[in-house]
């Protein structure tokens, strides 16, 4: 059940974030790209895993790929909701994600690609590792659930609570899989996450006034 749920976990987030970058060439809005950078991102760090369940070891490549990966997509998910609430708030966002994504890229070549172990990759080698991680998924967590909360107070757009919902999702994954012991549930819930996150940014691209989407995002940052 792991293979099937990495698989789909892959899979989905790559469709899903290359739909939403055709969307961003076709109508360019800043959020639309990095929660598109974001989907794309969980692709790039489920897939070491789903390597992981296939040959029982991962290169040193993909170790490091796991790690910049799946510290830094919720910080670029985080960027998006920050360009809805402000461009200057996003752009100040997006300094720290990238600062943030090369501290913990540096740290994970430094440590050398130890291998997951019996431990898969839920537990990080290094606080140098887990530093950055936290503050990106913490961080980034809070970041878009306030700016959800922010974007509905001014548009009661249905967008801002599908955003809400798919990151609570999104992020409770990792602990319900440690909490249960049970690996399956963290692909699971990061897929119902993303499927919630993608509604809510289709949405949020809608005219203003619509009826499904509510006001506009835009309006929120003004």
């Amino acid at each position: 059940m792991t293979l099937v749920a990495n698989v789909l976990l892959v899979g989905l987030s790559l469709f899903l974030g290359l739909r939403l970058l055709r969307q961003y060439l076709t109508r360019p809005r800043p959020h639309t790209l990095y929660y598109a950078i974001g989907l794309l991102l969980t692709a790039l760090a489920a897939t070491p895993e789903l390597y992981f369940e296939l040959a029982g070891t991962v290169p040193t490549l993909l170790w490091w790929l796991y790690w910049a990966s799946a510290s830094s997509l919720v910080g670029f998910l985080a960027v998006g909701t920050a360009y809805l609430m402000s461009p200057r708030f996003g752009k100040i966002m997006l300094v720290a994600v990238i600062l943030t994504t090369v501290w913990v890229t540096v740290a994970s070549v430094l440590t050398a690609g130890g291998g997951p172990g019996d431990l898969g990759f839920k537990s990080a080698p290094s606080a140098m590792i887990k530093i950055p991680f936290l503050i990106q998924n913490i961080g980034g967590s809070l970041v878009i659930l306030i700016g959800a909360v922010i974007s509905f107070i001014h548009t009661r757009g249905l967008y801002a609570i599908l955003i809400a919902l798919g990151t609570m999702v999104f992020a409770a994954g990792g602990s319900a899989a440690g909490l249960m012991k049970y690996g399956e549930i963290f692909a699971f819930t990061q897929t119902v996450g993303i499927l919630l996150l993608y509604s809510g940014v289709v949405l949020s691209l809608k005219p203003a006034g619509s009826k499904a989407g509510g006001g506009s995002p835009e309006r929120a940052a003004d």
